[in-house]
């Protein structure tokens, strides 16, 4: 089963307020326009074209790339080295998933080789997971890792110095 428990972009369901500019050329899909959208899902309407056709273009590619990620956070954990074999869009999506299992695990070392095989692909990817995460698991997390390999001060330095007195303690 997937974690769907992550945050959404505001994109998904914003309303385009005057002033405001879209993303792309688009407005944006209404609330309206996803509980259709829900239905179509559920009768078995889920094309690209009937996905998109809904709530627009961008958003409805961005929808349907999600829903093509087929992997469980859990699993992941279990066996890290299938990190690498996940499409471009599951990658980004990995760090929000961890983010909210290590805000829910006590355990958090478990999810550290899972961590070693992200942040050989990109650094980057260790930082999703930081911004990801409330402060007090944030510290929680950050305790963990630099005792696990210090080498991951340097990657995520900036955000240990603006916890450090809560890192130190």
């Amino acid at each position: 089963m997937r974690d769907t428990s992550f945050r959404f972009r505001k994109a998904f369901i914003a309303h385009k307020k005057p002033g405001n500019k879209p993303e792309g050329l688009e407005g944006f899909p209404s609330p309206r326009s996803w509980m259709w959208l829900a239905l179509d899902l559920y009768e078995g309407f889920n094309t690209l074209e009937d996905i998109t056709g809904l709530v627009g273009e961008e958003v409805g590619r961005k929808l349907d790339a999600f829903m093509k990620i087929d992997f469980d956070i859990d699993d992941l954990i279990k066996e890290p080295e299938r990190f690498q074999h996940l499409n471009f869009d599951a990658k980004y999506m990995v760090p929000i998933m961890l983010a909210n299992w290590l805000a829910d695990h006590k355990d958090i070392a478990k999810a550290f080789p899972l961590i070693d095989a992200m942040a050989d692909e990109r650094h980057e990817f260790l930082v999703m997971v930081c911004l990801c995460m409330n402060k007090k698991a944030l510290v929680a997390f950050l305790k963990s890792l630099f005792l696990y390999k210090t080498e991951y001060k340097d990657v995520l330095s900036d955000i240990a110095l603006k916890i450090k007195d809560e890192i130190a303690a």
